[in-house]
């Protein structure tokens, strides 16, 4: 399913970061499988295993799984509790830091602050402290975001709805959750398509982007 984007002429470092192992896929695969197949080097990093979600042992290789399809080049896992990362704000900011001065990425994917769930707010905040100094931050949709998530940046994933539902199926542990079928996922990438005059589309949130024009 490996799609043949049009090169990009300033290759990018990309950082996608999700508080599980499925968050990405299910709300950024198709930029970043977009972004993947433009010749830009993306880094993904996964804060839990998200052990009280399922299996945490099966997540972790999902998640490997998963980001080899979208063609993420590297993936790190972390180790923070699944469901108590509020906790632990800190001292994922200060993983993610590390992570950041190693890669100096020009964009960063992370969860919105409008989000009901608390993991996915510790680590937006986490994100933003440690991605203080960078010029681009793009908040995603998760399923469980709230009315106030107001996308104002969207990628066009017409070419790439299909590689993201193929991506979140890798997931075989949450299969069963409503948020990831294949009639839900395009029903949400048609209606931010809808919003941005696409066809299919993912949108985001910038708390800062810097646009090379």
């Amino acid at each position: 399913m490996k799609l043949i984007a049009e090169p990009s002429p300033r290759p990018m470092k990309i950082l996608a970061i999700g508080a599980h192992p499925d968050d990405i896929e299910i709300a950024c695969g198709g930029s970043i499988a977009k972004l993947c197949d433009a010749g830009h080097t993306i880094v993904g990093l996964i804060v839990s295993g998200g052990e009280c979600g399922g299996n945490s042992s099966s997540r972790r290789i999902e998640a490997m799984k998963g980001a080899e399809f979208l063609g993420i080049n590297k993936v790190e896992m972390m180790d923070f509790p699944d469901t108590r990362l509020d906790n632990f704000v800190l001292e994922i900011s200060k993983q993610i830091e590390t992570v950041v001065n190693e890669l100096k990425p020009d964009i960063v994917f992370t969860h919105s602050v409008h989000d009901i769930h608390q993991d996915h707010r510790a680590v937006h905040y986490a994100t933003v402290r440690a991605c203080r100094n960078l010029s681009t931050i793009l908040c995603y949709e998760s399923p469980s975001i709230t009315q106030k998530f107001q996308p104002n940046v969207f990628v066009n994933i017409e070419q790439y709805i299909d590689v993201k539902i193929e991506s979140i199926r890798e997931h075989e542990d949450q299969n069963k959750k409503s948020y990831v079928q294949p009639e839900q996922v395009y029903g949400k990438a048609i209606f931010r398509g809808t919003q941005a005059k696409l066809k299919q589309a993912e949108g985001f949130e910038a708390i800062r982007i810097n646009l090379p024009i």
